[in-house]
């Protein structure tokens, strides 16, 4: 055990509110600082999260690069920062990180690099969720694949579902791939009474109101239009029923489209982006997530840690985190009258829904708890620079 902190200097394109970013936040919030001292180097700006990196007590430096897809630019910039800061240990997240941190990194290979695999970028499945170009993703991939081969990097894959994929459709060496699950800080997740309050007064909702909630980005991966077409039909047999859905992105104005071509706009709300999510579950009956395509679902996991029963879809990763009939209930996500009957079963028997939250509350604190992940982190990060020592 080394008598200093490990020094580990984070490269992240943005601190924005998306599920990566959450997970590197939760990283640095809560493992010890005798064992390890964070740096986070964002490309883009740092928003959003930065305040709760500064309250930890961890520097961040932003290098304000705006292009797409920015290697070069970010490489050079980066490479001063690690001359500058010296770390142990270099820590990136998502695709323009990875591939800027090794680029930057080629010239300094006693400093290991880990890579954290937030999702199953190059599977079929991806592909077509995401509706990508296959000649760009092939591209793509030839870039990452060739930058890791330079650099070694040690993998960190979100969930065992994301490391079947990678191996698949990427490969990698076993042998420094160790799989840390995405957890949640349930601090985070609080809500006092006066936020319940005043939530509840800016939706303006019936005393009565049964409430489906969804939260995640507003794009073709999280299926948020069969959602809403499942909706449409519970809403038609069940008067009292609102469905939900916080999150922004780039279908915002077709989804808006379909609600109001639904003739449902006095139903459904979209509430964008927000920081309130812990009240929000709070206030929810039903946590509804039909997603096509996750590395491992951050926002189902807080979900379950509200004790909320939870839909989600039948899909690899959502089974390490939801046992059908016991924890969550599992739907086709190409379906949407299989989601319309769950979504209506769960309203209609409240003793199903009670245990389901109690079964996935009890799940989740044992797997998915920060208290867990973060001493798991310290323990990996010793590892690596334990190794890095022997060459």
């Amino acid at each position: 055990m080394s008598l200093y902190p490990i020094k580990v200097l984070h490269l992240i394109p943005t601190l924005s509110s998306g599920g990566a970013e959450r997970q590197l936040v939760n990283l640095v919030v809560n493992t010890s600082k005798e064992k390890v001292n964070h740096v986070i180097c964002v490309i883009n700006d740092a928003d959003f999260f930065a305040p709760s990196v500064h309250k930890a007590g961890y520097k961040i430096i932003e290098l304000n690069i705006s292009a797409k897809h920015p290697f070069l630019q970010a490489a050079r910039k980066f490479r001063e920062v690690i001359k500058e800061e010296k770390p142990d240990i270099i820590h990136s997240w998502l695709y323009d990180a990875n591939i800027s941190a090794r680029l930057a990194n080629l010239l300094n290979k006693q400093i290991p690099i880990v890579t954290s695999l937030q999702s199953s970028d190059y599977s079929p499945e991806a592909r077509r969720a995401g509706n990508w170009n296959p000649h760009k993703v092939r591209v793509l991939r030839m870039i990452d694949k060739f930058t890791a081969i330079l650099t070694k990097p040690y993998f960190v894959p979100c969930s065992q579902s994301v490391k079947n994929s990678y191996q698949s459709y990427y490969g990698f060496d076993e042998d420094k791939t160790y799989v840390i699950y995405n957890a949640i800080d349930q601090k985070l997740l609080m809500a006092s009474e006066d936020d319940l309050e005043q939530l509840r007064f800016e939706l303006a909702l019936p005393a009565d109101a049964f409430v489906y909630f969804n939260v995640g980005r507003l794009d073709k991966p999280k299926n948020h239009k069969k959602l809403i077409d499942a909706f449409q039909m519970v809403a038609h047999e069940i008067s009292n029923t609102y469905l939900i859905i916080a999150g922004a992105g780039n279908l915002e104005n077709e989804l808006k489209k379909q609600v109001k071509d639904l003739q449902i706009s006095d139903k459904i709300l979209l509430l964008g982006r927000r920081n309130d999510i812990g009240a929000l579950l709070e206030i929810a009956d039903v946590f509804v997530f039909p997603s096509l395509l996750e590395g491992l679902p951050v926002a189902l996991v807080e979900a379950m840690f509200k004790s909320l029963p939870c839909i989600a879809s039948k899909i690899e990763v959502f089974e390490e985190v939801i046992d059908d009939g016991e924890t969550g209930l599992l739907i086709d996500p190409t379906s949407a009258n299989e989601l319309k009957n769950a979504m209506i079963k769960l309203y209609k028997d409240k003793n199903l829904r009670k245990t389901l939250g109690k079964n996935a509350f009890e799940q989740v604190q044992i797997k998915f708890n920060t208290s867990t992940t973060s001493k798991q982190w310290e323990d990996f990060y010793q590892k690596v620079k334990s190794e890095s020592n022997r060459f």
